[in-house]
């Protein structure tokens, strides 16, 4: 019984494309991280985070922590503290959490720090170079930059993935050729 557990957990936690940690873990974090989650989703971002404080001070090498706290602070419109844990993540994590660096390029967007986003969407895309997502994050930077080839570049790298992005993309494509305002999107979004 405990093997189908701990498979169906490893498979719930892979569909869902996050890293798993929860079956090595103090089962009053994992209870703590549930709740935390629950107030997340529900909006009360105060007490999520608080949540999160405490498992952290259990646990404080838990990189896992810092990566949902990170996204509680992000979906809240802390993007600073968002930043320097997904800083902790991407340091120390080893690769672990391969969407941390993408995370903080949302962050640098939400903030107006193009440079940086582009940065981190370049990073990402050197490690997933089909997410037509990303390449449409990158466009918005480039053309938020003012770099009207860049931007476009971006567009036909992206429009090659031949993604279900395209469509975004071509649109993206249009906005920068005509000079229209670009709107970036909102920053953790999926």
């Amino acid at each position: 019984m405990r093997i189908i557990l701990v498979f169906l957990l490893d498979v719930g936690c892979l569909a869902l494309g996050q890293e798993c940690f929860a079956a090595n873990r103090n089962p009053r974090i994992e209870v703590l991280v549930q709740n935390a989650d629950a107030y997340g989703k529900q909006g009360n971002f105060a007490v999520a985070l608080q949540l999160y404080e405490q498992a952290i001070r259990m646990s404080p090498g838990d990189l896992e922590l810092y990566y949902r706290r990170a996204g509680v602070y992000g979906d809240a419109g802390h993007y600073v503290k968002a930043i320097k844990d997904l800083n902790q993540v991407i340091n120390r994590g080893g690769g672990k959490f391969s969407h941390a660096i993408r995370f903080r390029a949302d962050c640098f967007m939400a903030l107006g720090y193009y440079q940086q986003a582009v940065s981190d969407y370049l990073a990402f895309l050197r490690v997933a170079p089909k997410d037509g997502k990303v390449w449409s994050y990158l466009v918005e930077a480039y053309a938020l930059m003012g770099q009207k080839q860049l931007a476009l570049q971006a567009v036909n790298k992206g429009l090659a993935t031949q993604s279900h992005w395209s469509g975004k993309l071509k649109k993206l494509q249009v906005q920068v050729m005509t000079g229209q305002r670009i709107k970036p999107h909102k920053p953790f979004s999926n």
